[in-house]
């Protein structure tokens, strides 16, 4: 028996964390006792009182563990028990004010029969109950179950059902009322969303992002390609730009402004009438003709390459009259990836 008490004991506290529930209690328990088994023995007994005390000690807000003392008779046998035991309880949903309990433990009991014949053995209990947390006291209900080995002379073995009504005396259970703050409604963190892309903090690996774009699940930028181009035509020989082209130039400088981060190489070419020599310093002449345009049009020349490739790279047919004019031109694309917007 001490090994056995030795052994729960030992589980016990290596089990142990304190919490918000560690501490004391002292408990009382009234009931009613019902004879199970022998059937011998259930038909020689009434149903008879019950009383119960212990001191407990909470490890966290699950587990605990107490030493009790249970006093229980039958009155058709005239018979008494006096039950000390050594229990583990364990406390379900700890945080709610009402919550279901368990407990179990082993201990010794000493029985004594209506001849006066006393005897001790062996016994068990296990109980399970609901239990409602006040600040200092709690209140609740047990279905206790005892098992006696040797518990009279004339009956080896009895089982008994006690239903019990208790009250427990303790420390501070700020944690054992369902608060306000404790409703599912309350505990629904609102969570930050820095930036308003739609993705919270915690999951946005990129939390500063612009407002009007649009992101992706990490709440990072997603992206598009944005590109212009420019073709403009010359008269043969000519290098001056006509009036007819300054929408397009326009457009380009419009792209460019928005989009800083670009620069531009401006083509000049000919067609292949003419000398090479000739028609590179022509093609060098359009391009240059472009860009002071395009400067003129609010873009920094510093971000502005003019170019002349001569007539060595011919967009059409150099043989028809039409393919020279196609030829006779300059031309510009920029493309940059950007930003993609809702």
């Amino acid at each position: 028996m001490i090994k056995l008490l030795a052994t729960l004991v030992a589980v016990l506290t290596i089990s142990a964390s304190a919490t918000a529930h560690e501490g004391f209690e002292l408990g009382i328990g009234a009931g009613t006792t019902h004879a199970l088994t022998s059937d011998a023995f259930r038909q020689a007994s009434k149903t008879g009182d019950a009383n119960q005390y212990w001191i407990g000690y909470g490890f966290d807000k699950n587990l605990g563990a107490e030493l009790g003392l249970d006093s229980f008779d039958f009155d058709g046998s005239n018979s008494q028990h006096q039950l000390i035991s050594l229990a583990g309880t364990y406390t379900f949903l700890p945080q709610h004010m009402v919550h279901p309990l368990v407990k179990l433990g082993v201990g010794s009991v000493d029985s004594k029969d209506a001849a006066g014949t006393k005897t001790t053995g062996m016994s068990a209990k296990a109980a399970v109950g609901l239990e409602g947390d006040f600040k200092y006291v709690s209140v609740g209900a047990l279905f206790n179950y005892f098992y006696a080995e040797k518990a009279q002379s004339n009956f080896e073995k009895v089982t008994a059902m006690i239903p019990a009504l208790y009250l427990t005396i303790h420390d501070s259970r700020e944690m054992a009322s369902v608060s306000k703050t404790d409703s599912p409604a309350a505990m629904t963190t609102v969570k930050k969303d820095t930036d308003n892309d739609g993705i919270t903090d915690d999951e946005d690996k990129c939390p500063s992002t612009k407002a009007g774009i649009v992101v992706n699940a990490f709440g990072c930028t997603l992206t598009e390609k944005a590109s212009v181009k420019l073709q403009v035509e010359f008269y043969n020989g000519k290098s001056t730009l006509e009036s007819k082209f300054d929408a397009e130039v326009k457009s380009l400088a419009m792209f460019m402004t928005k989009y800083l981060n670009t620069t531009a190489e401006i083509a000049g070419h000919t067609d292949n009438t003419g000398k090479a020599t000739s028609n590179k310093t022509l093609s060098q002449n359009r391009a240059e003709s472009v860009k002071a345009a395009l400067v003129k049009a609010g873009v920094d020349a510093k971000r502005l390459t003019a170019k002349g490739y001569g007539s060595t790279q011919p967009l059409a047919d150099n043989k028809t009259a039409g393919g020279r004019q196609s030829n006779r031109r300059v031309m510009a694309e920029i493309s940059t990836v950007v930003e993609k917007a809702k």
